[in-house]
């Protein structure tokens, strides 16, 4: 998951979304983005370190065939189940929250203490994972490190698949630092070779912890960084599950990005909790910073199973005061969301670009966060 600001259908594409709301005669001064245009190249510029021909290959061992992180094991689904993998298909946004919490409830039921003291399966430890292009398949090799796996990244096309004749663009080693209370994988992402190491592309930790057996609560982290060559992401993304042994679970997720030069950081806080099996609640606290100012995103996503709807209140403030308005429903037939100023007046086109960035940057982040994670979803076994 997690359900995401960009994945809603806010009606960014017509202008119509926009103007639905006449303006208002109050003579109090409108709050104003300093200057729109930046904003948009400095969130184009935080989504294009996650976006580099390495890191989209690092993304690809999720289903590439024979890929060590590609079968997952019983409690992996904990971190499927988990408010940072976006819903790979949806009829709208969040409408697939509460098939999530209880996907993760459900898995729950299956675990155990889910600790032991390894991730990665002893048959691993040791191997290096290559391509073959006879079998169309990665193959086991010996050479890897001794407390992990390690797997060669090749170019790969836009469906993720290995381009044949293979291309490599770096490698991953899937570092075992599990402990026998906490499992623990540390990933570091290279160009280049074994042989001659290039860019260090991630290096970051998860963590995860079960409590009660069957599970009551789930919790993981991840801490590090990532980085295109040339500008710094570093992030910090936790994720915790409570009353799993319930029939009305909560999930919340707290992720943080900051990138090197100071331009922008970007903070997410996200809960989900579920009243019924068809009613679910998401309050979402967003925001972004550059410079010296803040634009924050803040408000609830109510969600009905069926009939299918979604309903959205959330506000956008600058420095503190209110700058825009989203709301309204979104249901299998219409799209009743509007976004306005707070004064009721129509945004400009500026200012509609920097919130389609604004809109955009959460995904892209999120499943950049879907793919950190991915190898300890795979691995993470009790």
């Amino acid at each position: 998951m997690p359900a995401t600001l960009s994945r809603l259908r806010w009606g960014l594409t017509a202008a119509a979304a926009f103007v639905a709301a006449a303006c208002s005669t109050s003579t109090a001064p409108q709050p104003q983005l300093s200057n729109p245009q930046q904003l948009s190249t400095n969130l184009q510029t935080v989504s294009g370190v996650v976006s580099s021909p390495t890191f989209s290959s690092f993304g690809a061992l999720r289903t590439a065939t024979g890929s060590p992180v590609a079968a997952p094991t019983v409690s992996g689904a904990l971190l499927a189940a988990a408010p940072i993998t976006p819903p790979a298909t949806s009829t709208q946004a969040y409408a697939g929250a509460p098939a999530r919490l209880e996907a993760l409830r459900l898995a729950a039921a299956t675990l155990g203490s889910g600790i032991a003291a390894s991730v990665i399966p002893p048959a691993q430890i040791g191997k290096v994972y290559v391509w073959d292009v006879t079998t169309h398949a990665y193959v086991a090799q010996s050479g890897g490190p001794t407390n992990g796996v390690r797997v060669i990244l090749y170019a790969v096309n836009s469906s993720d698949q290995v381009i044949e004749p293979t291309t490599a663009v770096g490698y991953v080693d899937l570092l075992d630092e599990s402990t026998s209370s906490t499992n623990s994988l540390h990933v570091l992402v290279y160009g280049g070779t074994p042989a001659s190491p290039g860019t260090k592309y991630a290096d970051y930790k998860v963590s995860g912890t079960v409590t009660g057996s069957p599970a009551t609560a789930f919790n993981a982290s991840a801490t590090g960084f990532v980085t295109d060559g040339t500008h710094t992401l570093t992030f910090t993304a936790s994720f915790g599950a409570s009353q799993l042994n319930t029939t009305t679970p909560h999930a919340q997720i707290d992720v943080t990005w900051s990138l090197d030069n100071g331009v922008v950081s970007v903070t997410l806080s996200e809960t989900l909790a579920a009243s019924d099996a068809n009613h679910l609640t998401l309050t979402i606290h967003l925001t972004e910073t550059y410079g010296a100012e803040k634009v924050a995103v803040d408000g609830s996503v109510a969600v009905v199973v069926s009939p299918q709807s979604v309903t959205v209140d959330l506000t956008i403030s600058v420095n503190g005061q209110t700058y825009a308005t989203i709301r309204g429903t979104v249901t299998a037939t219409s799209n009743g969301i509007q976004v306005v100023h707070a004064d009721g007046s129509t945004l400009s086109t500026a200012e509609l670009d920097a919130l389609s960035h604004l809109k955009d940057l959460p995904d892209k982040l999120e499943k950049a966060i879907d793919n950190l994670f991915h190898p300890c979803e795979r691995l993470m076994g009790a």
